[in-house]
């Protein structure tokens, strides 16, 4: 069994006609035929009724030749990991992601990502989304993975929205709120805060000033003294889901009575990826999957 028997056995398919497959694969009817047949008589099946009409698979030769299809892009796949693998030789790439990326799905895309291309040089910086979008401006960023309220576009930038989460508010296991199933905003001004987003204090004014117990850009740092129960914090429900102090009952998360969400966008300059930015995401979009898939076991 050949490729190319493969590759006739699907275009005669597709195109129902075997001169249609010839003409489109540059190659002779005589030789299709003869592959088809002699791949019939390696397999012991018939795969196709051949009328004046045309030519039609039969019930055995539509799973033979869907097979077939799966091998091909299973081999196309093969060929492009190849190529990417020697396009990414000694190229270099430069990450920058918030804080809930960072902790959630970042760590197993890099590790994945370093497998499969060790000889690229990357650098993943943490900071809020203002700061990576200052990053990408100055050129010192490959990619942005930034958290976003509402809809973002600027005019030198190219963005993607991939995800949304939901904003959670976080207490410790000793807060008086750490049995309640919902907060409001007006609830959630009743104690202290810490940490909250630009957007999160807009939220929060209409119902009042909120009380910073203090500012921190480091997020162990907020969910240290949230564990204690002397201030509310808040996350994305994605970033949580695997948090060791979840995990271990430290803190609680708690929905957010009016639903704030977190846009999650993937942005760059604009003009083309490079090879190593557009492995990167491939790698970013597999893994999100398979977090989401094993967070249906939790």
């Amino acid at each position: 069994m050949r490729i190319e028997q493969l590759q006739y056995v699907v275009e005669v398919a597709l195109t129902g006609s075997i001169s249609i497959a010839a003409e489109r694969l540059h190659v002779s009817q005589p030789n299709i035929s003869h592959a088809i047949s002699t791949l019939e008589k390696e397999v012991g099946l018939t795969l196709f009724h051949r009328t004046r009409s045309g030519t039609t698979p039969t019930e055995a030769g539509k799973s033979i030749i869907a097979k077939a299809q799966s091998i091909l892009l299973q081999l196309d796949d093969l060929k492009e990991t190849a190529k990417v693998h020697s396009t990414l030789l000694d190229e270099q790439l430069s990450i920058g992601a918030i804080s809930g990326i960072c902790t959630s799905v970042l760590p197993r895309t890099l590790s994945s990502y370093a497998s499969k291309y060790p000889y690229v040089e990357m650098e993943v910086v943490e900071d809020h989304s203002g700061g990576i979008e200052e990053r990408l401006l100055e050129g010192k960023l490959d990619l942005g993975l930034m958290g976003i309220t509402g809809e973002y576009s600027h005019k030198q930038l190219t963005a993607e929205r991939f995800l949304s989460c939901e904003i959670m508010a976080c207490v410790g296991a000793k807060s008086p709120l750490a049995s309640r199933k919902s907060l409001s905003l007006k609830e959630i001004l009743e104690y202290p805060i810490l940490g909250a987003s630009g957007h999160m204090q807009e939220l929060l004014k209409p119902h009042g000033t909120p009380r910073q117990l203090f500012h921190s850009k480091g997020t162990e740092a907020a969910k240290c003294v949230a564990a204690e129960g002397m201030a509310i914090c808040f996350y994305m429900d994605m970033s949580l889901k695997m948090d060791p102090y979840v995990a271990t009952g430290q803190i609680i998360p708690i929905p957010i009575k009016e639903k704030p969400v977190v846009h999650l966008y993937w942005v760059h300059q604009k003009k083309k990826l490079t090879a190593a930015s557009e492995a990167f995401m491939k790698e970013l979009f597999l893994q999100l999957d398979q977090f989401n898939r094993m967070q249906r076991f939790y």
